[in-house]
């Protein structure tokens, strides 16, 4: 359209201000913001944008935490665990977990000794946590028997060997089960104090008696982990699965 003057061009300006204005006047239903001329209930360009972002990082954040799950090693048999203690003895354990690891940094958390009777829960509750904080904090969480993890020396899987070493917080399970040879104390001993150089904490779980369990550590790593404030909890009573029929 072509104007033959500034005050046609003038008018013409003032007509467009006066349609726009006599449209409706609309809110975006996430912001309040006001907006003409939208349909009821829509959402602004902003709040999209800002939607967007947040779907992504909840994406982002659920890919992590599957990642951190896959790389746990929990076993089958534990990943479903619920963390909801169901004796005393767990209910202690379990405030003592969310404390120790949730609200304090990981070099101001102690290691962790749980030990005492078979099936009482201790890797139940401890795989249990593991599951829930990696959901909550996606800390690296690693679980593995002390067989399993020597294992992974002897095979030359020493990556692997390496990531269980070097995982923020370590459920060492299964401790003295079986008698060590000399290699297999030798590498035991470098990873729990490569662990203890770097103030990494871990949980050890362990059927022998606290006396039995120092005996198998041996004085000098014993010791260190009294420095280091070592957390114990006897898990004691009848074993919590069930019966043969």
């Amino acid at each position: 359209m072509l104007f033959r003057d500034s005050k046609e061009l003038s008018v013409e300006i003032s007509k467009i201000f006066r349609e726009i204005d006599s449209l409706p006047k609309i809110n975006c239903s996430k912001c309040g913001a006001t907006y003409r001329g939208e349909e009821k209930n829509f959402v602004c360009s902003n709040c999209k944008e800002q939607e967007k972002q947040k779907r992504e990082e909840q994406n982002r954040k659920n890919y992590q935490i599957q990642t951190l799950l896959n790389l746990s090693n929990i076993p089958i048999r534990y990943e479903d665990a619920k963390f909801e203690p169901k004796t005393e003895t767990q209910q202690i354990v379990s405030r003592y977990f969310m404390e120790n690891f949730t609200q304090k940094s990981l070099k101001q958390s102690t290691d962790i000794l749980l030990f005492g009777s078979i099936g009482t829960g201790k890797t139940y509750i401890s795989c249990a946590f593991a599951i829930k904080l990696i959901n909550q904090k996606q800390n690296s969480i690693r679980y593995i028997t002390e067989y399993d993890l020597l294992s992974l020396y002897f095979e030359k899987e020493y990556q692997e060997f390496k990531n269980f070493r070097d995982a923020q917080i370590l459920i060492l399970d299964e401790i003295g089960k079986r008698v060590l040879a000399d290699w297999q104390r030798i590498q035991l001993e470098e990873l729990l104090s490569s662990r203890y150089n770097d103030m990494l904490p871990t949980v050890y779980i362990t059927n022998l008696e606290q006396n039995e369990f120092r005996r198998f550590l041996g004085n000098r790593l014993a010791d260190r982990l009294r420095e280091n404030q070592i957390k114990r909890f006897v898990f004691d009573g009848e074993s919590l699965r069930g019966g043969i029929s």
